[in-house]
């Protein structure tokens, strides 16, 4: 390796520092220095995250190399733009206009702003949307009107037509808050780059954290796990531990994530989910092994050179063919198909084959099927989270989640640890939408420090992020409706069939969404319909935005 002294004029000062400058980005340069407000989401240049100002011009800092710089380039970062005690008028706005939701996206988006105004002080609307699709700027939260309304009010700051005072936010004189544009209290500091998100965090924590990988040998979607070989890999620089599930075992944890069902509809009684595999695949990203090393260079590296070998079994890719009487179980304790949730009303309660003769005999009529697809939640901020023994001899894990005692929960007793011992912390949460749910990263974290005994934070690539994290479920449906000639339904019959993926955990809940929301909401006096959810090998299926509707109006608002 061949380091490179280096100076960079970064926010109106020249500043030194050491690189690589064949491996080093722009990005990894400016977060080290500790100017942590330009965010990595994506690594790709496809987010946005990252932007800043490179000689005058907007640049995605994750994918430009250091050696395509010349000394002395200046830099135009967020913090560079303005601070919580001199707010740039364009922060200004984002804090009082709601553009500021999770956060993670905004330093990027104010800089590309800061370059969009400075080009063009008064754009239209169309304008400023062109803007943020020219140059990749990509927000999960918002739905972008809040954006466009604070690129608005800053520029017309900018230009002199109005003061920050008249853009800002005023308490109501009555008190009544509700319905009002609230300011978040963390608005402040996600405007000026200095909220600490789960990489961040990681970058400030003592030297001797251990940075974990995953292996997750990508092989098959459905496999026999015959052996794992970590010898080569234990010889790798900077390696301190491999973990397998033996390892998690022998530290007294059972190795199984306590996923719990909701048994009145359910054929699976205990759950059926590995921190770490131990003699199946079930799925194209599961985890069989963390390598715990100095650098994250390192630890990937290392993983790079475990080897598995396997012996591949039928692979069900979706609900049809995990459906199939000739299916083989993919879980060896329940049928693929472990989960059905009917629906009767009118005539259906009486016998269900009235309804299709109601629909037969009626006026009008419309039936078809349909297809929705699988969907992943692509928040711009991937999966980090750190693990550490606290001050109080708690395992402390700091995290996204979406309920840090439900989290807990499904922990259990998977590393060796009991749950009245962990604690869970939330980072500042560069969104999650539904994903964060499952409590299998934080598994996986809680293993690594529980073996190591030290401190460790995991941080997955955005590729093995989307591998390793559940999806929207995709959902096969048939459906009947009908009418009389005055145009009132009759009579609805329908049938849906959800792919759960490899782990079955909300999928036995998820089902109860279709039989209730199919034809909402309209009157529907009769109703025979019937929903149905089968293990496959494909991701597994977890909480989204409207969890359960869309497959359900996928169908019914087609056929009406």
């Amino acid at each position: 390796m061949h380091l490179r002294k280096m100076w960079l004029k970064i926010n109106g000062a020249n500043r030194m520092f050491i690189c690589d400058p064949e491996k080093d980005t722009l990005a990894d340069v400016l977060r080290r220095m500790g100017l942590t407000g330009t965010k990595v989401g994506c690594d790709k240049g496809v987010c946005g995250s990252c932007s800043v100002i490179l000689n005058g011009k907007l640049t995605r800092a994750c994918t430009k190399k250091i050696k395509s710089l010349d000394e002395y380039s200046e830099v135009l970062t967020i913090e560079g733009i303005g601070t919580p005690g001199n707010l740039h008028p364009i922060q200004a706005a984002w804090i009082n206009l709601g553009a500021v939701q999770c956060g993670f996206c905004v330093p990027g988006f104010i800089v590309s702003t800061y370059a969009l105004l400075h080009e063009n002080v008064n754009p239209t609307r169309e304008e400023v949307r062109d803007w943020f699709q020219k140059n990749r700027n990509v927000c999960r939260c918002t739905g972008y009107k809040q954006i466009v309304d604070a690129v608005m009010a800053a520029a017309a700051v900018m230009r002199g037509e109005k003061t920050i005072e008249e853009i800002t936010f005023k308490n109501p004189s009555d008190g009544e808050y509700y319905g009002k544009g609230v300011l978040r209290p963390t608005a402040l500091a996600k405007v000026c780059g200095l909220a600490d998100y789960g990489d961040d965090q990681e970058l400030k924590m003592p030297a001797e954290t251990l940075k974990v990988v995953m292996v997750q040998p990508r092989l098959a979607h459905h496999a026999k796990i015959l052996k794992i070989d970590t010898s080569e890999a234990e010889k790798m620089p900077g390696v301190a531990r491999i973990i397998t599930a033996e390892d998690i075992k022998a530290a007294g944890g059972t190795n199984i994530m306590a996923e719990g069902h909701f048994h009145e509809r359910t054929t699976i009684m205990v759950p059926n989910r590995n921190v770490l595999c131990e003699d199946r695949i079930f799925r194209y990203g599961d985890p069989v092994a963390l390598v715990c090393a100095d650098t994250k260079d390192h630890a990937r590296a290392a993983a790079g050179k475990v080897k598995v070998e396997i012996e591949k079994l039928p692979e069900y890719l979706g609900y049809l063919d995990a459906a199939m009487p000739d299916a083989m179980r993919i879980h060896e304790d329940t049928p693929n198909i472990f989960a059905r949730q009917p629906v009767l009303k009118g005539a259906g309660l009486e016998e269900p084959s009235k309804v299709a003769g109601i629909i037969d005999n009626s006026e009008y009529s419309a039936e078809g099927s349909f297809f929705a697809t699988r969907e992943p939640h692509l928040s711009i901020e991937g999966d980090s989270v750190q693990a550490y023994f606290d001050e109080d001899g708690m395992l402390a894990i700091q995290c996204k989640s979406q309920g840090v005692y439900s989290s807990i929960g499904r922990i259990g007793n998977s590393v060796g640890i009991s749950r009245d011992k962990i604690r869970i912390i939330m980072n500042p949460t560069g969104a999650s939408f539904g994903w964060s749910t499952n409590a299998g990263d934080l598994c996986l974290a809680a293993a690594a420090a529980v073996i190591t005994k030290q401190p460790i934070a995991l941080s997955m690539t955005y590729e093995e992020h989307q591998h390793f994290s559940g999806k929207r479920r995709p959902c096969h449906s048939n459906g009947r409706v009908a009418c009389d000639k005055n145009g009132k339904i009759t009579a609805t019959e329908f049938e849906f069939g959800m792919d759960q993926g490899a782990y079955t955990f909300g999928g036995d809940d998820v089902i109860t969404k279709q039989v209730r929301f199919a034809f909402f909401p309209y009157n529907v006096p009769n109703v025979a319909g019937i929903s149905r959810i089968a293990i496959t090998n494909h991701n597994f299926g977890t909480a989204y935005r409207s969890y359960g509707s869309p497959q359900a109006f996928t169908m019914s608002e087609a056929l009406m």
